[in-house]
């Protein structure tokens, strides 16, 4: 089916649809005989329908899942297993009580119909396709007529698959899957029981039932479950039949990337009684040689390499100049086809291909017509970007139109080769894109609100911020940080949103401005990540890795302009903290969201400031004094910025010396408008002012070489250099989501070998372990830093810090201080330790050095802050006082979020 832009004024369909929005697409799929559309609508009605029916989104579930993933003890394990079994027995208990009981037989009629229509677009030629139309009407009166079930399904949304959405396969492909099965399983008369992984799992089970019942395959049972369920819930009576007469279960989902999801349907199927030579994992891989994700070694898997999936062949020189005459204007021949290389078959983008068509018109004579065709979707799924070019005709390249699964659009000058060159596009042209989105792109209501368990925008950031709750912060998490999260996040203007607006996916146009290149991908993504928000957009497009906030001011003053909108710096925050995820490499992660939080309590503490005064020295640590490392990334907190702010009112210059690389230093400088700063334990000094840095290191280690000893780590397994540091070496372990120090017994080793001793001392820390060159000393860095500054190399008049580096600093400092989480090094040197840990004994320290506790003199008090700037900070405020003023400060932040609750309303 071909479709080209058409003018409308109509906004694109939402891809996140309520069944009753899917039941009439479907009929009007079903009624025009487009067997593919009603085939995805069918199976998403399923989806939606079975995951509410299984409580895949019962907060109770969610959290044996999270206590199950996080490991534990042997008591936990026992507790996890028990309440798996509980949660499972409730499920069948819910499946078979009225109306559960009706609405459940009424979802396994749809499946029977998905199963039809999966069969239809398989084989269009079949002859029972008169009779889908009717099933699809029967079904709808049914649902209409069971007013119990269909109120049960009122708020339930669709989610996209990423198999046919994001990804680049093909119904074909799970044909050949069933026949590479049949291959390997040549025994027809076992039964078969393919189980699809949700969601895609969805859309790829009952294809892949057809493709094998098409192969002859005698008996082939399709069903779909998550993971953490039974096999298929409401259905143990079908599964065991299956089992006694010696089947086959056959897992299916999208390409894995570590494979868990599809590891653990495997070994739910051996625990209900299937042997593992019985379950035969079945999926596609990107790579072109088939390689196999270590979680699924045990089992006998089918693959499907990624040289062999079918996008290849639709995206080929002989499909291609078939597929382009039905797309060119009328009036314009197509002559001639010159198609280039393809582009890398991928998750993180459609599979594309840059082409020259050669074409004549009465009107243009003979041109060359530079072309880019690339994969966007299946059915009404690939045809979505069409309705959005549409809408943004003036914004995004000239789309000529869509056609089984492939999308042409015009190739900019800004591109070379197909693939998008980083352009730096103008922070105004970024905000006009996303400002007209929002007013073109309106829709009328937030749905992300409606995904709980699905991984939109807003529990992403609410799962970022939540462990500053410590091991409290899944119990806690639905009750404090949801509600706070959500009045932040809940957009003002819903729209349609990009999802995907970094710099580099922009590209200069023919008449000199500017187009986003990829404008329909990231909305509804493989990621998740829903949201409604143009703010989102927006945040995405600050170059969270060095436009700093200069870029950052601009851009939101550029919205600002076009829309009379400001975003709040709460908002903007916590959006930031989740673009951040997407960046890709863990240490660009870290150091935005780390960015993203200073820029937030600046804005709070210091904006109302001059710039530092001309009086005596403060030097502060920056981990376990100004910042901590609780959310995964380091930040500071209310107290924190309220010590800083302190120094600053009261004539006080501030400086940091930290183990932390330069570019890290270079953060916090400009984010807080420190004098100046010491980075790499001395190793570097930095100049705020000229923006200098000076390597401080005697001469003899002033050296590129580390003795191999970078080279070394990286042959460890799981082990992770930090590329920011120059001079240093940072290695840490990644076990899971947690970050570790190296094993003592690794580093004794290490430090033996090739005379790495003789150039660098060790500083453990709880997430890393440094490797310091010796020589490095955070004295010798305070003393270069303030000679470069034109100062007197006198002792600063207070120094706080919490490590072994940092004792010489303190005792050379006329009042050096440690928090309460001194190491026993710094207490056993008999340096005075302030009662209260991390920012709240740098905020003891300073109210020592100052008079009062900082913030209660009119010269050092905060402004007054925003209800939302007030809900965030309380957040961020509650590891200050530890385990014993927890409840304290769980009870300023609830009592926060029902004040922003009041404000909204």
């Amino acid at each position: 089916m071909v479709s080209r832009p058409e003018p409308t004024g109509a906004v694109p369909a939402d891809l996140h649809a309520n069944v009753d929005e899917l039941i009439a697409r479907l009929l009007t799929a079903a009624d025009g005989g487009q067997w593919l559309d009603a085939y995805l609508l069918a199976a998403g009605i399923v989806q939606v329908v079975e995951d509410r029916l299984q409580g895949t989104s019962w907060p109770v579930r969610r959290l044996v899942k999270h206590l199950g993933a996080g490991g534990g003890g042997r008591r936990s394990g026992t507790a996890v297993r028990w309440a798996g079994r509980s949660l499972d027995a409730a499920t069948e208990a819910f499946l078979s009580a009225p109306p559960m009981r009706g609405l459940h037989a009424w979802g396994r009629g749809m499946a029977e119909l998905t199963d039809a229509l999966a069969a239809l677009v398989l084989n269009p030629r079949r002859p029972d396709n008169e009779n889908v139309p009717r099933r699809a009407h029967r079904a709808a009166r049914q649902l209409a007529e069971a007013t119990a079930g269909a109120r049960l399904l009122e708020g339930s949304l669709l989610r996209p698959p990423a198999s046919f959405c994001s990804f680049d396969q093909h119904p074909e492909d799970l044909a050949a899957l069933a026949r590479r099965f049949g291959a390997e399983h040549p025994t027809r008369e076992r039964p078969l029981l393919v189980i699809g992984v949700r969601t895609s799992g969805s859309y790829l089970a009952p294809l892949l039932g057809a493709a094998l019942r098409q192969s002859g395959r005698r008996t082939v049972l399709v069903g779909t479950t998550r993971p953490g369920l039974a096999l298929l819930p409401g259905r143990a009576a079908e599964v065991a039949a299956v089992r006694r007469e010696g089947g086959t279960v056959l897992v299916i989902d999208d390409p894995p990337a570590s494979g868990a999801s599809l590891a653990a349907v495997a070994a739910r199927a051996e625990r209900e009684g299937f042997p593992a030579e019985a379950v035969v994992p079945v999926f596609a891989v990107f790579d072109a040689g088939g390689t196999l994700p270590p979680a699924l070694d045990r089992y006998r898997s089918v693959v499907l390499p990624g040289a062999a999936w079918q996008v290849h062949q639709r995206l080929g020189a002989e499909a291609l100049r078939g597929l382009l005459p039905g797309l060119l204007p009328p009036g314009v021949e197509l002559t001639g086809v010159e198609v280039g290389a393809p582009g890398p078959l991928s998750r993180q983008a459609h599979l594309a291909v840059p082409l020259t068509a050669l074409v004549v018109s009465p009107s243009t004579g003979r041109r060359a017509l530079p072309l880019v065709a690339q994969w966007s979707g299946l059915g009404y799924l690939g045809r979505h970007p069409v309705a959005l070019a549409t809408a943004l005709t003036d914004l995004v390249p000239a789309v000529y139109g869509f056609a089984d699964g492939v999308l042409v659009r015009e190739r900019l000058p800004g591109e070379d080769d197909g693939a998008v060159v980083a352009p730096g596009v103008p922070t105004a042209e970024v905000a006009r894109y996303v400002a007209a989105r929002q007013e073109r792109l309106a829709v009328p209501e937030d749905r992300s609100l409606r995904l709980a368990g699905c991984e939109p925008v807003w529990e992403v950031a609410a799962r970022v911020v939540a462990p500053v709750f410590g091991r409290a912060h899944v119990v806690l998490r639905p009750a404090l940080v949801h509600p706070l999260v959500t009045s932040l996040l809940a957009a003002e203007r819903p729209c349609l949103v990009d999802g995907r607006t970094a710099p580099r996916l922009w590209a200069a146009d023919t008449a000199g401005g500017w187009a986003k290149t990829d404008f329909a991908e990231g909305g509804f993504s493989n990621l998740n990540l829903a949201s409604y928000d143009a703010a989102y957009d927006l945040a995405g497009a600050a170059d969270l890795g060095d436009g700093g906030v200069d870029c950052e001011e601009r851009l939101l003053a550029d919205y600002r302009e076009l829309t009379g909108r400001r975003i709040s710096a709460s908002r903007w925050c916590l959006l930031r903290i989740v673009q951040a995820r997407t960046l890709g490499s863990p240490t660009d992660t870290r150091r935005a969201q780390a960015r993203a939080v200073q820029r937030f309590l600046a804005g709070a503490f210091l904006a109302d400031l001059e710039d530092e005064p001309r009086g005596p020295w403060c030097v502060l640590d920056v981990d376990g004094v100004l910042e901590s490392d609780v959310m995964g990334f380091p930040a500071s907190s209310p107290q924190g910025m309220l010590a800083l702010r302190a120094l600053r009112a009261h004539g006080f210059r501030t400086a940091v010396a930290t183990g932390r690389s330069l570019p890290e230093v270079q953060d916090r400088c400009a984010a807080y408008r420190l004098a100046g700063g010491v980075a790499e334990y001395g190793a570097l000094c930095f100049d705020p002012a000229s923006g200098a840095s000076d390597v401080v290191l005697p001469s003899e280690r002033q050296r590129a070489d580390d003795g191999g000893l970078r080279a070394r780590l990286a042959e460890l397994p799981s082990v992770r250099l930090d590329p920011l540091s120059r001079w240093c070496v940072r290695a840490s372990v990644q076990n899971g989501t947690r970050r570790t120090g190296l094993p003592p017994r690794t580093v004794a080793a290490l430090l033996d070998e090739q005379g790495l001793g003789a150039l660098f001392e060790v500083v453990p820390g709880d997430a890393q372990t440094d490797f310091v060159p010796r020589g490095a000393d955070k004295t010798a860095g305070v003393r270069a830093l303030l000679a470069r500054l034109g100062e007197e190399a006198s002792a600063p008049l207070l120094a706080v810090g919490d490590g072994v580096a940092d004792i010489a600093l303190l005792r050379w400092a006329r009042h050096g201080v440690a928090p309460g989480n001194a190491a026993p090094e710094v207490v056993a040197a008999g340096l005075p330790v302030a009662r209260h840990a991390y920012q709240a004994g740098l905020a003891e320290v300073v109210g020592r050095l100052i008079g009062h506790r900082p913030g209660d003199c009119p010269r050092c008090r905060p402004p007054r802050h925003s209800p939302d700037t007030r809900a965030l900070l309380a957040l961020l405020a509650v590891p200050e006082a530890g385990r014993t003023g927890l409840p304290t400060r769980i009870a300023r932040l609830a009592a926060a979020d029902l004040a922003l609750l009041r404000h909204d309303r």
